[in-house]
């Protein structure tokens, strides 16, 4: 038995991120409400992680799907929500977060991702900016199901199927698409999630273009594989997919892009098209076992 209906219990992964880290932090300690808490889960962090008004927990093996997974599970309350550390929230974010599950159908909360106000950049990550709020279901395109930097959910549906896969996200083997497939498992349990414009989020824009374009490919690597795991229970929906990585999000703007010699942007479509093709080859190798990935060393043990 966890604490009230309606508490949150906040999950915020980093990794030698002080600074951001603080930031986050600051934001989160205006939104929360009393019966509310904090986990602050050190990823591996070359130096130990000092928050206060927070649980800490140090991990010592990098990943931020580990880490999110011993965080929901050290967790007090029935709501679990998922903040990174280089985004800040709004001072009602936590009572919207909240207000979203007062339907009993709705098993998990995507929340809206904005660009931090007076900011250009020339390759957005990682945004949700749509004003009206939405069912997600099977359905739902992959541009519309949200993101783990701003991301809430039952802790019986953690539970039900089995946590953040671990070889997926930063840090891990596969090196994104971790809430991608959380949701995708969610969705193929029977269960609906819904997306709420007033759990604002903003997400720093701190990349350079060369890591950029190197985490574009890490975007393809996870996404490819993601779609071959897809592929092993629900094969319509993983060619779709696959339709939206390789030209919805990948080669429809190349050749406006190259005739108008916008290097940038043609070089981080081509590194997260090259990314998924070599993470779909990647991930044919890998076995699924009870929905997650399991590397070849693990499988032997079994």
């Amino acid at each position: 038995m966890h604490g009230t209906s309606s508490a949150l219990s906040v999950v915020l992964p980093t990794r030698d991120r002080p600074e951001q880290l603080a930031r986050a932090v600051a934001s989160l300690q205006r939104s929360l409400r009393p019966g509310d808490e904090l986990i602050v889960v050190g990823s591996a962090s070359s130096q130990p992680v000092a928050v206060e008004q927070a649980r800490v927990i140090e991990v010592q093996v990098p990943g931020a799907s580990r880490a999110r997974n011993v965080g929901w599970r050290a967790a007090a309350n029935d709501l679990v929500a998922f903040v990174d550390d280089d985004v800040w929230v709004d001072t009602s974010w936590a009572a919207s977060v909240a207000a979203a599950f007062d339907d009993p159908s709705v098993a998990f909360v995507t929340g809206r991702v904005e660009m931090p106000p007076g900011v250009e950049h020339v390759r957005p990550v990682a945004l949700l900016q749509k004003e009206r709020p939405y069912r997600i279901d099977l359905s739902t395109r992959t541009g519309d199901l949200g993101h783990s930097a701003n991301l809430a959910v039952r802790r019986s549906v953690l539970e039900k199927v089995g946590g953040f896969d671990e070889l997926l996200g930063a840090g891990g083997r596969f090196r994104a698409a971790e809430d991608l497939d959380l949701m995708d498992r969610i969705l193929a349990a029977g269960l609906v999630g819904r997306y709420e414009p007033t759990a604002l989020a903003w997400h720093e824009q701190w990349r350079s273009k060369p890591e950029l374009v190197r985490l574009d490919w890490a975007y393809g690597t996870g996404m490819g594989v993601r779609i071959t795991k897809l592929a092993r229970s629900d094969r319509r929906r993983a060619r779709r997919e696959l339709f939206d990585a390789m030209w919805s999000f990948g080669l429809r703007t190349v050749p406006h892009d190259a005739m108008r010699l916008y290097r940038f942007l043609t070089l981080t479509a081509l590194s997260r098209v090259g990314g998924t093709l070599v993470g779909m080859a990647r991930g044919l190798s890998v076995a699924v076992v009870d929905g997650h990935l399991v590397p070849r060393s693990a499988r032997r043990r079994r």
